[in-house]
């Protein structure tokens, strides 16, 4: 079986956090509805996080938090991820 991980390496600089994220969950033939679940989000939170949709988020804080928990559900590296989504808001 293919490294969860490798997608990563592969995937043009710049990327869109959202498009990691999601060829990270195909890559392991995950559907949305299916990780949903597993993390306890609803599928649109996803979607608009896959999509590059923030404005539908809550707030930067929550859509870094989403972010965090997906790549730990998909076990992959946060930090590409991250380092494409807004900064955090101090509270």
């Amino acid at each position: 079986m293919s490294d969860p991980t490798a997608f990563s390496a592969n995937s043009p600089l710049g990327a869109k956090a959202g498009d990691l994220l999601r060829e990270a969950r195909q890559a392991q033939n995950l559907e949305i509805d299916a990780l949903a679940s597993m993390i306890k989000v609803s599928p649109a939170k996803l979607e608009a996080l896959e999509n590059g949709r923030h404005d539908q988020l809550p707030d930067a804080n929550f859509t870094r938090a989403l972010a965090m928990t997906v790549c730990r559900s998909l076990k992959i590296d946060p930090a590409p991820v991250l380092a494409a989504l807004p900064a955090a808001q101090a509270i």
